[in-house]
């Protein structure tokens, strides 16, 4: 069997020893940042929810964590599914083993989930038939990626990892669907992608995709789901960032402050963009848009237009900008680079017009995903996958 699909034309010799040395030197960058910074102050959450796991296990969903926060300590609550104590436990265990720092063995594991992402993404750019060189080392350079895995300390991009992962084992549902059921067990951020496989599946497929996703999810989430699921429930599904950070919402808080008609705004726009979501997935999959285009145009749309926002986020766009095009690309990763990068690195005051500048340039990739779709009606039928099987 050919490693490769019709669809996926591999790059030249030179051109995979370019993107092997690009990847390497990033992931070296992530780990020197790893070494010899401190991190962001979730560091010191994710150190005293394992200190409180290791006490108590499941009573971490009580407790919280303490956050180090240059303005003061506070407590953050653990809001992470069940199997993050699992993985918690394991990134402790193998700092006790290596004798190596726990903030630098978090960033490290997180990184090296990076590397597989990198394969991911280029085999996914070939799949959908827009791969370029730029496209794909403008990728492997992405500056917010790099901040968020090696420096700030979080697990979005694992979960971004487990997300692409269900993306290119589509074909096989079942294993698809482990994948995805492990993108959940990170975080529940990956529910909003679900209609888009559901959608993109036939429908003898659907329920083994969904079975296996539910299955794996359950079993990694023992034993603490059946010690205290009301909490748990509560503390996961609970989640919310604050609105008015980011984007619109951003511009009405500006203006009318932190109002009763301010928050009503903001829920209500939450449940309209989660419908729409669901909607335009239903959309792409009836067209037979390609899975990974799917996924880009949902979180585009959902960081273009979400009420709530977090800098950590800008991390779930990275893998998709240049499916739209190298320019979107070159948009979206000079801006929330930059954006992000001031942030970090030199001012925490999100009122920069670095925001802004970011928001815009996340909206206009987002109109012209949209503007794809809509110009391509059949765009995928060609792509399609064979279905006589």
């Amino acid at each position: 069997m050919s490693f490769y699909s019709d669809s996926e034309i591999p790059a030249s010799r030179k051109w995979i020893v370019a993107f092997v040395a690009v990847a390497l030197a990033v992931f070296i960058l992530k780990v020197w940042l790893a070494f010899s910074t401190e991190g962001e102050p979730d560091i010191s959450a994710w150190r005293d929810f394992l200190a409180h796991i290791r006490a108590c296990g499941v009573c971490v969903y009580e407790t919280g964590g303490l956050m180090l926060e240059p303005r003061g300590p506070r407590i953050t609550p653990f809001n992470h599914p069940p199997f993050m104590i699992h993985y918690l436990r394991t990134i402790g265990w193998l700092s006790s083993v290596s004798h190596v720092e726990f903030a630098a063995v978090f960033r490290v594991v997180t990184s090296c989930f990076d590397l597989g992402s990198a394969f991911l993404v280029y085999k996914l750019l070939h799949r959908t038939q827009v791969f370029t060189p730029l496209r794909y080392v403008l990728y492997l350079l992405a500056p917010v990626t790099i901040i968020i895995s090696g420096y700030h300390g979080n697990t979005d991009t694992v979960m971004i990892f487990f997300v692409l992962l269900a993306a290119f084992l589509i074909e096989k549902p079942v294993f698809a669907g482990l994948a995805f059921g492990l993108a959940i067990s990170i975080k529940v951020v990956p529910i909003i992608f679900i209609a888009a496989f559901i959608f993109y599946l036939p429908s003898r497929d659907r329920l083994k995709f969904l079975g296996a996703a539910a299955a794996i999810a359950c079993v990694l989430s023992l034993p603490f789901i059946v010690q205290d699921p009301e909490t748990i429930v509560r503390q996961v599904l609970g989640y919310g960032s604050f609105p008015g950070r980011w984007g619109w919402t951003r511009a009405l808080f500006a203006q009318i402050g932190p109002s009763n008609v301010f928050w009503l705004v903001a829920r209500l726009s939450a449940y309209l963009l989660l419908a729409y979501i669901w909607y335009l997935s239903f959309k792409m999959g009836q067209k037979r848009v390609p899975l990974f285009k799917q996924l880009g145009v949902i979180s585009f749309v959902l960081i273009a237009f979400t009420p709530s926002w977090g800098t950590n986020y800008m991390s779930w766009l990275d893998p998709f900008p240049g499916i739209a095009g190298a320019l979107s690309a070159v948009a979206y990763y000079a801006t929330s680079g930059a954006f992000i990068g001031k942030l970090y690195f030199v001012n925490p005051d999100e009122s920069t017009p670095l925001s802004g500048i970011c928001w815009l340039a996340v909206l206009l990739i987002t109109l012209v995903f949209l503007r794809q779709l809509r110009a391509n009606p059949s765009h995928a039928k060609a792509q399609s996958r064979k279905e006589s099987s």
